[in-house]
């Protein structure tokens, strides 16, 4: 049986998890050394748009709750990817990008609370190394809509 890859965004887990979601931590965690200096102010964006949402999230770093950001994207060259069309020779940047909130969760048969991810989205990377720092950013920018989209719908079915 072959299995099939989709360029669209991963569903995002069952947004219940977010409810209450006031203050978090932030994470920023990149897999390459390369890919870390290009997109050096990830952190930065992400603080900014939590503080400007509706209402905004507050970023603190006692903060219980986190936000995890996870860039695992490499330079490939062209010869690496051999058999795909690409459109240039050069190198590009492959892999993904994942957003996750984590939060303290307690299970019955656990003896203490402990960190789990209670929601979570990805997008695929591909693209020319060139634009990578930009790319990473657009989808940061487009999982942050996400998530804050499915706060403010989750406020609205409560009423609140």
């Amino acid at each position: 049986m072959l299995a099939s890859a989709s360029t669209n965004a991963a569903p995002a887990a069952d947004p219940i998890g977010l409810t209450g979601l006031q203050r978090v931590r932030v994470h920023v965690d990149v897999a390459d050394r390369e890919v870390a200096a290009r997109v050096a102010a990830v952190a930065d964006h992400l603080v900014a748009a939590l503080r400007r949402a509706d209402p905004p999230i507050a970023v603190e770093a006692a903060a219980a709750d986190a936000l995890r950001v996870t860039v695992v994207v490499r330079p490939m060259s062209a010869t690496e990817l051999r058999g795909f069309w690409l459109p240039l020779s050069g190198t590009y940047a492959v892999g993904a990008v994942r957003l996750d909130v984590e939060r303290m969760v307690t299970l019955p048969a656990s003896p203490r609370p402990f960190p789990g991810v209670v929601w979570t989205t990805s997008r695929p990377v591909g693209v020319s190394w060139r634009a990578v720092g930009g790319e990473i950013t657009r989808l940061l920018d487009a999982m942050v809509t996400e998530l804050l989209e499915a706060r403010r719908a989750l406020r609205a079915a409560r009423g609140g």
